[in-house]
């Protein structure tokens, strides 16, 4: 339920066999058979809110169904503190399967934005079973060259100096100094929710998270593995996660690929009605395979 502010949401809240997760979710929890939950799992420094603008229309495609968008460890109302396996992809996708499980969610749809793609990709390739179909939003299988290590462990530092709230305003303006046409349309509403999910972060979960992001190890190889069908979206002017798109359009063996006119690496917010048409497209497809037994 929305709460103050432009996009905040009121988060549900559970604890797992690993810790605390908050959640949102639109939709019926008990939709039609053929409609299995749709899971949401945003990127680095994301929040669930990332989806607000979505997730309403989400469940409404279709048959209706039950869409659920959590926060990731580390992030938003979710547990701030590091699991047994620290800051890492792997100790992510032990507290998605938890998730799942405490929501006794057998088997869902699964999108990952951003560095949430790492953890979708990790997770398929760990528990196929639990997944139906894929949608990797702006991502890919290893991390960009063209993203900075450096820049990042200089924001980290920044962070452990003089806390979140005193690497916000040196991000934000530095982004509108060095920004793209993309997001200056719609920077005003794009800062606001950039400071609250930031701020939900501690340096902690911020330099463990990047680091963790930035040591990536290549899954490019293991891409052929993933026999699910696969809904590769990514913005046209989103330079850093294009190279991301054509490899998983090269080597994921049943997989669609989609470039999204006037979207940077937000599609979502920026060509909502492009991002929801491809979803929707995507979502029937895999349901009329599975009614005909493919």
């Amino acid at each position: 339920m929305p709460a103050s502010g432009l996009d905040e949401s009121t988060a549900m809240q559970a604890t797992t066999s690993l810790g605390r997760v908050a959640w949102t979710e639109a939709g019926a929890a008990q939709a039609h058979e053929a409609a299995l939950p749709l899971v949401l799992i945003h990127g680095f420094t994301g929040h669930r809110d990332d989806f607000i603008g979505v997730v309403s229309e989400l469940a409404e495609i279709g048959s209706q169904r039950r869409v659920i968008a959590p926060d990731l460890r580390g992030h938003g109302d979710s547990d701030e503190r590091p699991g047994s396996l620290g800051w890492s992809f792997e100790q992510l996708v032990k507290d998605l399967l938890a998730f799942l499980d405490r929501l006794g969610l057998e088997r869902v749809d699964l999108l990952g934005h951003s560095m949430g793609g790492f953890v979708v990709l990790r997770f398929v390739l760990a528990h196929p079973e639990r997944v139906r179909s894929l949608v990797f939003l702006c991502s890919g299988p290893e991390p960009p060259p063209s993203l900075s290590k450096r820049g990042f462990l200089k924001a980290a530092e920044i962070a452990d100096a003089r806390g979140i709230d005193g690497l916000q305003p040196m991000l934000e303006k530095v982004g509108r100094i060095d920004g793209s046409a993309t997001i200056a349309a719609w920077s005003d509403r794009y800062w606001s929710h950039h400071r609250r999910r930031l701020s939900a972060m501690t340096p902690e979960s911020y330099r463990g998270l990047g680091m963790a992001f930035f040591d990536a190890e290549s899954l490019a190889a293991r891409l052929p593995e993933v026999e699910r069908p696969t809904l590769v979206l990514v913005g046209e002017c989103d330079v850093d996660w294009l190279p991301g798109a054509d490899l998983f359009e090269r080597a994921l063996p049943f997989v669609q690929r989609r470039t999204l006119a006037k979207a940077e690496h937000h599609p979502h917010n920026e060509n909502p009605e492009a991002f929801l048409s491809a979803i929707e497209a995507h979502l029937a497809a895999v349901e009329e395979a599975e009614r005909c037994g493919a």
